[in-house]
């Protein structure tokens, strides 16, 4: 007789099937964690660091790029603001040359007719 805990040869030989899968089905597990650890794992991390590194080459394009452009900004502002100053300036000359000569010439006027 064998050892089993059941009389029926059919229950025992059911259990040895089920026995037999779940040591099969442990070592498919043990396999399948062996072949992701050292090949599914290490591939994902690969195209991980190669779409970290495709980003980061990207981000450094798009901030020399944005760089060079805040560069020729600030160089065309110098430029409006030393061109804005000298027409405020000529318009300030010519306005207070404008109003001295038209002021005196009427306030000389009309001090002449008071007198």
């Amino acid at each position: 007789m064998t050892n089993t805990p059941f009389q029926d040869p059919r229950a025992s030989d059911l259990l040895s099937r089920v026995s037999n899968d779940v040591s099969l089905l442990r070592q498919d597990v043990a396999n399948l964690f062996s072949h992701t650890a050292r090949h599914t794992l290490p591939s994902g991390a690969r195209d991980l660091a190669d779409t970290a590194r495709h980003r980061l080459a990207n981000g450094k394009l798009y901030s020399a790029e944005q760089l060079r452009a805040l560069r020729n900004q600030v160089n065309q502002p110098a430029a409006a603001w030393v061109g804005g100053a000298l027409a405020i300036g000529l318009i300030a000359a010519g306005f207070y040359l404008f109003c001295k000569s038209d002021c005196c010439g009427e306030s000389c006027d009309e001090e002449e007719v008071d007198d």
